[in-house]
């Protein structure tokens, strides 16, 4: 066989990868495993997005489609894992990368943790109004709803035409009137504590007192017995000198 007619019979793709095995970097990794995410295949593009990342140059966007596949296919941990390495990969979105982190970790119910990867999220872009949104949720799991009223109140501000404003407006009242009472009731029971020391340390003073004149009283009634006793050995003696 002519070598003309072998290389006609080997298909163009693989005769493409055989000619140019750079072919298969990060770049095209990505692009398939990106087409799997969007035809909401998960668990088909995991292998392809986790080639992506172990590129020396992987596309950015690779950690975050490659934890949003764990996490739909409920593989949490390694999700956060994902996310986590990509906010120390250059060039990546490290703000929403946090973001989606704390999504995991409030989806598992680990509220403080969610509510620590929003704020490294805020720390990252102070402007980013879902980070706000969704710390303020974890905080009112947490019943911290002052931090969540403000959280609220600044989501507002940097997103006011949201289609939540009024649902979220609801909220932020219900929660006020929540801090109020819980103020209220902080401060009445801090105004009984103090009532309390106050008589026990007046109770104390008032035994001290009635100690220290119980203790005089003692001295007294002992200093005229002796004097009283002195007395009598002086009469004794000057009665017994006039009968001599």
């Amino acid at each position: 066989m002519k070598p003309l007619a072998l290389f006609q019979r080997i298909p163009a793709f693989a005769l493409y990868l055989a000619l140019f095995p750079a072919a298969l970097g990060a770049l095209d990794y990505f692009s398939e495993g990106e087409r799997l995410f969007r035809e909401n295949k998960p668990a088909e593009a995991i292998p392809m997005l986790f080639q992506a990342t172990q590129g020396a140059s992987p596309n950015p966007k690779s950690f975050i489609y490659l934890g949003l596949c764990y996490q739909q296919t409920g593989k949490y941990a390694d999700a956060i894992s994902a996310f986590m390495k990509g906010t120390s990969a250059p060039g990546t979105d490290r703000k929403a990368l946090f973001f989606n982190a704390g999504t995991v970790y409030y989806i598992q119910k680990l509220f403080a943790e969610a509510e620590a990867m929003y704020t490294r999220s805020i720390d990252i872009d102070s402007a980013y109004a879902p980070a706000y949104l969704n710390r303020g949720n974890a905080r009112v799991q947490q019943s911290a709803f002052k931090g969540a009223v403000e959280d609220y109140r600044t989501y507002l501000t940097l997103d006011p035409a949201t289609w939540q404003a009024d649902a979220i407006r609801q909220l932020i009242d219900l929660l006020s009137g929540e801090v109020s009472r819980q103020e209220d009731e902080i401060a009445r029971l801090a105004a009984e504590k103090a009532a309390a020391e106050a008589e026990k340390a007046a109770a104390a003073e008032r035994y001290k007192q009635l100690l220290d004149e119980v203790s005089s009283s003692l001295q007294s009634v002992s200093d005229a017995s002796t004097l009283s006793a002195g007395s009598e050995d002086i009469m004794d003696y000057y009665e017994e000198g006039q009968l001599e």
